[in-house]
């Protein structure tokens, strides 16, 4: 139910003639909240997922019961009769008319949500009962281990003439769209639907197996607008795969603002998308690095001034020497921009106080190719079984941190990733919390944080200008409430 396609389209069709689908899982397996929430979005379907304890309290009248197997065979559903007995309110069918199987999506998997050695196994002796003899057993194809080879000879395996059919009824669809619609209109709606974004890096599909992400160079993400249940949020959907991207924050490329997304931009939205100067971003760091500016700007005051600085930063030095007393082993990797030039600044520090001289990469976490490149003159930055000190220079949310971690892992597995900043300024949406600090500056969720650093190579009397600000982000909506 997490990953199978089939069954995900099952459930939007049913939801759309208004079934109600109860399901009942595999530990792990559950239908995802992508579903769930399109079906919220689209159809204000309220989707019920049960345990089998739960399904013995739900009253009679259920039509049908979809479920996953709870042991690792396909006979613990049909042919024991423990598992019938757990459903005292439906009677089991004298005889079952087919067995429909699916293969585990491993492609689509991103972790260990299920052993693969664990996933059912149909063959004959299922077919061996009263109750299932007569019933046809079908699966869309290809098969992995589910289905033995031994039923492909069976006269009730339907499966090879299954996925035959469906070529011709593909070909049919097509046909019958191009004499009702129009070839011509057929080509250019698609295209006409499609959102022109205007920034440097277009968003990324939320889904990681997406095929945009493996083939990136010849295939350009494609988003159309979604609805969403939550009217904070700007929903996209990929135009491959359907999964939809939350976004928080989005720009206007005309005039270099951006915006907390709320309803109220809504209309501004689509005037954007209709005169391609959208932009959309996944957190304020993006906008900022992309030149943008907040839409408003509140009071703003200085916190750190360019001795605070410097002293932070040696701070964060000495810090990762006392606890790594060998710096032969650590990389040290700045997310772009500022913290690239504080990585370089604390490279500096460490050889100076050390004599070693780490290797240093700098990490652009919106960029889907050669997103870690060194910065110290080496031809290749090497992260296996390094350990790897990851540098920014304010952490807020955290999701740019995780982004940072989860590319730095594609490279390699290095030996330990330990996170340093200059400022936490707190409020994080995910439990990350950095092993080295410069300054702790507690701040409110309306209030920014933005550090201002002359390049690494930069003379003294540059680095003179570095600074540490604070200022407020004035919302639309929180400037119209104020109004009134």
């Amino acid at each position: 139910m997490k990953f199978g396609r089939t069954v995900h389209s099952l459930i939007y069709a049913l939801a759309r003639f208004g079934a109600n689908i109860v399901a009942v899982p595999t530990a792990g397996m559950d239908v995802p909240d992508y579903v769930l929430e399109r079906l919220a979005a689209e159809r204000n379907y309220s989707f019920s997922t049960v345990t089998m304890d739960e399904l013995k309290t739900l009253a009679g009248g259920l039509d049908a019961l979809y479920l996953t197997p709870s042991a690792p065979h396909q006979m613990a559903l049909f042919t024991g009769d423990e598992a019938l007995r757990k459903i005292p309110s439906v009677e089991p069918p004298a005889a079952l008319d087919a067995f429909y199987i699916t293969r585990l999506q491993k492609e689509r998997m991103t972790g260990k949500e299920l052993n693969p050695a664990e996933y059912v196994r149909f063959d004959a002796r299922a077919l061996k009962t009263t109750r299932t003899q007569e019933a046809v057993v079908m699966h869309p194809l290809p098969r992995t281990n589910e289905l033995a080879y031994e039923l492909d000879s069976d006269p009730r395996a339907v499966y090879f003439e299954q996925a035959a059919a469906g070529v011709p009824v593909r070909m049919a669809l097509i046909a019958w769209l191009i004499e009702k619609s129009g070839a011509a209109e057929i080509r250019t709606r698609p295209v006409a639907n499609l959102i022109r974004f205007k920034s440097e890096a277009p968003p990324r599909c939320a889904n990681p197996n997406c095929i945009t992400r493996f083939e990136g160079a010849y295939l350009r993400p494609r988003f159309q607008l979604a609805r969403s249940a939550d009217s904070t949020i700007l929903a996209l959907k990929c135009d491959f795969c359907e999964r939809e991207l939350k976004i928080e924050y989005v720009g206007h490329a005309r005039s270099h603002r951006y915006y907390r997304f709320d309803e109220n931009l809504q209309g501004y939205v689509r005037q954007w998308i209709e005169e391609g100067s959208l932009a959309v971003f996944e957190s304020v760091k993006q906008a900022e690095e992309g030149g943008y500016e907040p839409y408003k700007r509140g009071p703003q005051r200085e916190i750190m001034k360019a001795d605070e600085v410097a002293h932070a930063i040696d701070s964060l030095a000495d810090q990762l020497i006392a606890e790594i007393p060998d710096m032969t082993g650590v990389s040290i990797v700045g997310v772009i921009s500022r913290g690239a030039i504080l990585a370089l600044r604390l490279r500096d520090l460490i050889e100076r106080k050390t004599r070693i001289r780490p290797p240093c990469a700098a990490l652009d976490v919106y960029s889907p190719s050669e997103a870690v490149h060194a910065i110290d003159g080496t031809d290749n930055f090497d992260v296996e079984e390094r350990s790897i000190i990851l540098v920014d220079d304010v952490i807020n949310s955290g999701w740019t941190v995780q982004r940072a971690m989860a590319t730095i892992w594609q490279r390699g597995r290095p030996a330990a990733v330990k996170l340093a900043v200059l400022v936490d300024r707190g409020h994080r949406a995910v439990p990350i919390r950095p092993n080295y600090v410069g300054k702790n500056i507690p701040t409110s969720r309306t209030e920014r944080v933005q550090v201002r650093l002359a390049p690494s190579d930069a003379d003294a009397k540059s680095m003179s200008h570095d600074r540490v600000m604070i200022y407020s982000i004035v919302e639309p909506l929180k400037e119209t409430e104020a109004a009134q």
